[in-house]
């Protein structure tokens, strides 16, 4: 068989690459699709979030599965704690503003909500802005707080082992990101909510499924131009 013949034939390998990589970018820019909706519709719930009233946490716990889940997620409570003694929880590292901040939590003893307690998490410390390991804190819950519940797993941090901690005490399976606290601890700046949530879920989408319109037409062009040689 002649080189000519050789370079003539139908690239069999090269089809199937391009067609493996074009697959996996359509699926990239269908999850992006999705991740759009989910997030879209995620900015509609704290939209309306802003100016909904807080329900007793009972009241929203009683609908929630054992096992927790997204259910309750964005929803705003209000509970009352008992009286408990200050106890050295793990702070929490985030990033705000630029800065390093850590998280102070509690816990908070809820007898009548279903639950026998829900871990707070009151704010950010504002001393400790900027340190690399700051000394835990000893906190006590605060005797009532209002504030918005999330899922562990939506949360930076180790939330879920320090609920762990307190499996004797059967925690509700949300984290209550305080809002206001009765009495206020203080040194603490509540900051239940993101300051700011990207949705560019869109904009990744085009991204994904233009490579994979600019990958076939430098597949056509190299086969028009091996199959024109």
């Amino acid at each position: 068989m002649s080189e000519a013949v050789k370079d003539r034939r139908f690239p069999i390998g090269l089809t199937i690459a391009t067609l493996i990589a074009f697959a996996i970018l359509c699926v990239l820019g269908g999850w992006q699709i999705k991740r759009l909706a989910w997030k879209q519709d995620l900015l509609a719930r704290i939209e309306v979030l802003k100016t909904a009233p807080a329900q007793p946490l009972a009241t929203v716990l009683a609908g929630v599965p054992a096992t927790g889940g997204d259910d309750a997620s964005w929803t705003r409570v209000a509970v009352d704690c008992a009286p408990d003694k200050a106890q050295t929880l793990p702070l929490v590292y985030g990033v705000r503003d630029g800065d390093i901040v850590w998280r102070a939590t509690a816990l908070c003893r809820t007898p009548g909500a279903g639950y026998g307690a829900i871990l707070l998490d009151l704010g950010v410390v504002k001393a400790l802005t900027g340190q690399s390991a700051p000394t835990p804190l000893a906190l006590a819950a605060p005797a009532q707080a209002v504030g918005v519940l999330m899922a562990p797993k939506s949360l930076g941090g180790d939330r879920a082992a320090t609920l762990t901690r307190f499996a004797a005490d059967k925690p509700a399976p949300y984290i209550l990101m305080v809002e206001t606290a009765t009495p206020a601890p203080p040194g603490i700046v509540p900051a239940p909510l993101p300051a700011e949530i990207s949705n560019r879920h869109l904009e990744y989408a085009l991204t994904w499924f233009g490579l994979a319109v600019t990958l076939l037409f430098i597949y056509a062009a190299m086969l028009w131009r091996k199959m024109r040689s």
